[in-house]
């Protein structure tokens, strides 16, 4: 079972596009040393607002996925896909890439205590469910991609802009209702997830959930930190 490291990156929800270029900043600053590169990064999902394996999409976002490649021959990078961001480990050879079907992972602090870490789209309505693997399916992008390759990609920019507007720092009023639904299918003590965009800490009986806050809204990242347990340490990201 793998460990969280003492100054380890988690970063969630990024939702870069062509207004929005957090992520891209970050990683930048990783790069050329702004940022101390840490022993492992943890992406936590939906970085961008549309990336898979079709062709606009890779093009559009050479330059991250260029840099997270390089940065992967550096340290570890755990990618956990998310809504946005998925069929990923063709594009990503260099990061140890999660797919749906494997959150969350179960990882452990330096004291042994296990850590279930997801993007957060997982136990779901089974509808939903369904929805989501069609959507995520292999045969299905490639099909889609053709169509779009004759549409001069049409269907990717047009997603593209349409999230591109999309408001972000939202919050949920029920959300500890919403968590305690499904509170109950994670095996460990302590669970890590993005993808909701509240960046609250949440205790339930004898488990803590703590979701991570969105990126784009926030350009917070998080450090991890041991004393007595695992602590986050928030940083905000350097405008480079």
């Amino acid at each position: 079972m793998k460990e969280i490291k003492a100054g380890a990156i988690f970063i969630a929800d990024a939702h870069d596009n062509a207004n929005k270029k957090g992520f891209l900043n970050f990683l930048k600053a990783l790069e050329n040393g702004t940022i101390a590169m840490p022993p492992q990064l943890f992406v936590m999902g939906d970085m961008f607002d549309y990336l898979s394996i079709t062709a606009y999409c890779k093009e559009f976002y050479k330059k991250h996925i260029e840099l997270l490649n390089s940065l992967g021959k550096r340290t570890q990078i755990y990618y956990f896909e998310g809504n946005h961001d998925f069929n990923l480990a063709q594009i990503f050879p260099n990061l140890e890439v999660f797919d749906i079907y494997h959150q969350p992972q179960i990882f452990t602090t330096k004291f042994g205590e296990k850590i279930s870490l997801a993007h957060g789209d997982i136990f779901l309505k089974p509808l939903d469910t369904l929805f989501l693997r069609l959507l995520r399916s292999r045969a299905f992008l490639l099909i889609m991609d053709k169509i779009d390759r004759a549409f001069s990609y049409k269907i990717t920019k047009n997603i593209l802009k349409k999230q591109a507007n999309k408001r972000l720092d939202y919050k949920i009023i029920d959300f500890e209702f919403v968590i305690g639904a499904k509170i109950h299918n994670y095996q460990t003590p302590k669970i890590i997830e993005g993808h909701y965009h509240q960046g609250v800490n949440l205790a339930f009986d004898k488990q803590i959930y703590i979701n991570l806050p969105c990126f784009a809204s926030e350009q917070r990242y998080f450090v991890v930190e041991y004393t007595n347990e695992m602590k986050f340490q928030i940083l905000r990201s350097p405008n480079v």
